[in-house]
């Protein structure tokens, strides 16, 4: 634990609903670090900020923990972006992917090579569940990360710990199908109820892509629409209800035929060093 206290940790995570703040957390918990340097790139602003500072920005650590989630088996577009701007000039780091208990794709994998193109020592890897974005459709891994996977987290920071060197490429699992294989993202568009919509604004200011209203809820504009992620972000924090994940009677069924194993299975986590 004495080596634990004496590096100096830091987290970079995008995380629209919490998921893989929660873990990344719970990693340097393990590590020994209650107190993290934060770097949230979930929402624009501080995206530009990370960009902006790049190269100063991690002066201050010696460990960063650097999770994302995982979207059509891919890291989010805004993630990456983040990513390549970081120089790690022979810093330690652990990458994190979460997903909803689908499929990984090869997200992890692409975390991994940039951060080691990008002069980092990727010393471990971690693959762990959340609740999927779209489980008030089908309910897939509600709940998680629950009390067992946060454990498993904390576990997997002491034993980073003592990870003796930094992993090879081809050690990071891949689960190739036809979302990670393609260079789409397809998302489910959140409903919006403006007739029961209080106009907080709490919407807009969670989002992660910056489309939203603060005055009325609505998209900005036509455009806006088509750059949702559908993380579900603007639905988990809507207290009227007046944004919802909805499916027609289409999508629900092609959702349950791609969702449907992960209802009936619990994944666990998956870590390499």
């Amino acid at each position: 634990m004495e080596h634990a206290m004496n590096s100096r940790i830091g987290i970079l995570f995008f995380s629209p609903i919490s998921t893989t703040k929660k873990i990344c957390n719970a990693i340097a918990s393990g590590m020994g670090s209650d107190n993290p340097l934060i770097l949230d790139m979930t929402h624009p602003d501080a995206r530009a900020e990370i960009i902006a500072n790049a190269d100063s920005l991690l002066e201050e650590i010696d460990h960063l923990i650097a999770g994302a989630p995982v979207y059509c088996g891919k890291l989010p577009l805004q993630a990456i972006e983040c990513l390549k701007a970081l120089k790690g000039y022979g810093k330690k780091s652990t990458a994190v992917a979460v997903y909803g208990n689908r499929d990984y794709g090869i997200a992890l994998y692409n975390m991994v090579e940039m951060l080691s193109q990008n002069g980092f020592n990727v010393m471990a890897a971690g693959l762990f569940i959340g609740q999927h974005s779209y489980s008030d459709v089908v309910p897939v891994a509600i709940g998680r990360p629950d009390e067992s996977d946060i454990e498993k987290a904390r576990k997997f920071g002491t034993q980073v710990l003592n990870a003796p060197k930094p992993l090879n490429i081809e050690d990071i699992p891949i689960q190739w199908d036809k979302h990670s294989k393609s260079k789409e993202y397809t998302a489910l568009k959140p409903t919006y109820r403006g007739k029961i919509c209080v106009k907080c604004g709490r919407c807009a200011e969670v989002c992660p892509t910056g489309i939203l209203s603060s005055e009325t809820g609505e998209y900005l504009n036509r455009q806006a629409k088509k750059n949702c992620i559908g993380c579900m972000a603007c639905v988990s924090n809507c207290e009227s209800e007046a944004r919802i994940a909805k499916a027609n009677p289409i999508v629900r069924i092609m959702m349950n035929r791609v969702l449907g194993q992960a209802t009936r299975e619990r994944k666990e986590p998956v870590v390499v060093m």
